[in-house]
């Protein structure tokens, strides 16, 4: 069995592979070690990388053995370092120790099978079984997180497939490895046509790996800005809440029930009519005189929501300002608006103030003025009836509504 390409020639494109890797994420780690978790591990194992696999194929280090064995323990340091990035990446916690100390039990056996193993069957197998164990850790990390996040589940599925192919191949090799040491077969030189086609595959699944880290990167950056965006969006939604809403009983503000009166009238064509009513407290300085300001706030609160109750949904109501409130009533006759106003002083007349707000004898009564439009009137001319209607109705004694 023949393969077209030396160790020598796959050495160099793994080295050009890596080199090109790592400084494609060193680049990416500069402008993100902040936003990506394990981006500086993944870094350090492409640095280690290359600079084993420099100084095994150069002549920077005279000595083959030495250089030799240097390639294999950087190559198993950024093995070891890959995998801290993915329990980074995952917020998995690991005994670092652990694997610390296994990378120098790795290297004592790296050094004695480089050095002192005359079969090169031994040292195929000892490297055989590290990317075994290590590549059985990515999976059993991978799998355990596969669903950590939507945008991760591709690049994650990919590099399940790809640690999947690896740990599958490296089987057969370990088992190739062991037949051989079986039958006694020697092996003078770390080459053969197995060997180099075993570093080739793993050259273009690595490849593979490190293009799924980058994908991994890349929707890690995506997700960030996507929550961002979405946070953005909710803070102005609330932003938007507090400019609209009274801050106390959680009704539309002054500012806003202004707004919403403009549309109705331009929106309005004959025969509709747009009713507007404003309500005022009676007597709501005793009241606050008498209970305290704590329970004048809550008498205000229970109004807004005996009102919000009462109207359409369509309808508006909010706080005018003070003790006053403010109703918008769209496409309503004069009978059916007296009706609900009716309705209204009803409801608030009968609500058990005493026992809801825990103060003997409390009682509210309003007064309400109101008036209506068919896109004619100006804003000022129809509050300025409403605003006389309510003096009307205080003026005659409170506890009663006039307008219309």
């Amino acid at each position: 069995m023949t393969f077209p390409y030396d160790q020598s020639t796959i050495s160099f494109f793994s080295l050009f592979f890596y080199g090109m890797f790592a400084l494609f994420f060193f680049t990416l780690w500069l402008g993100n070690r902040d936003h990506v978790a394990g981006l500086g591990y993944w870094t350090i194992n492409l640095v280690l990388q290359v600079v084993g696999k420099g100084i095994a194929i150069s002549e920077i280090v005279q000595n083959d053995q030495f250089a030799t064995s240097m390639g294999y323990l950087l190559s198993s340091m950024g093995a070891i370092f890959f995998y801290f990035g993915l329990a980074a990446f995952t917020h998995t916690a690991i005994h670092r120790k652990f694997y610390y100390i296994l990378l120098a039990i790795m290297g004592i056996v790296i050094v004695w099978s480089v050095n002192f193993a005359a079969n090169a069957n031994i040292r195929s197998l000892v490297y055989a079984l590290a990317v075994l164990f290590i590549s059985i850790r990515y999976l059993s990390l991978l799998w355990k997180h596969r669903n950590l996040n939507p945008w991760f589940v591709r690049p994650f599925r990919l590099l399940l497939v790809l640690y999947s192919f690896l740990t599958l191949f490296y089987c057969l090799r370990i088992a190739s490895d062991l037949t051989s040491l079986v039958k006694g077969d020697l092996l003078q030189t770390l080459d053969s046509p197995l060997l180099r086609i075993s570093q080739f595959l793993t050259l273009g699944i690595l490849i593979g790996v490190n293009f799924s880290i980058l994908m991994l990167i890349n929707n890690k950056l995506l997700s960030d800005l996507d929550k961002d965006s979405r946070d953005k969006d909710r803070v102005m939604g609330e932003f938007k809440v507090l400019a609209e809403h009274d801050g106390l009983t959680g009704i539309f503000n002054r500012g806003t029930m202004n707004k919403y009166l403009e549309t109705e009238l331009v929106q309005l064509e004959e025969p509709l009519r747009c009713m507007v009513n404003m309500v005022d407290i009676d007597n709501f300085k005793s009241i606050n005189d008498t209970y305290g300001h704590e329970t004048g706030d809550s008498v205000l609160i229970h109004l807004a929501n005996i009102f919000s109750a009462m109207i359409r949904e369509h309808d508006k109501v909010g706080r005018w300002g003070g003790d006053e409130f403010f109703f918008i009533v769209r496409n309503v006759s004069p009978e059916e608006a007296a009706k609900l106003i009716q309705r209204i002083h009803t409801a608030v007349a009968t609500y058990d103030w005493a026992t809801k707000l825990g103060a003997a004898d409390l009682k509210v009564c309003i007064s309400s003025g109101y008036a209506f439009g068919n896109g004619k009137e100006s804003i000022r001319d129809i509050l300025r009836e409403v605003d006389l209607n309510l003096y009307t109705a205080k003026q005659n004694g409170r506890n009663q509504f006039v307008g219309g």
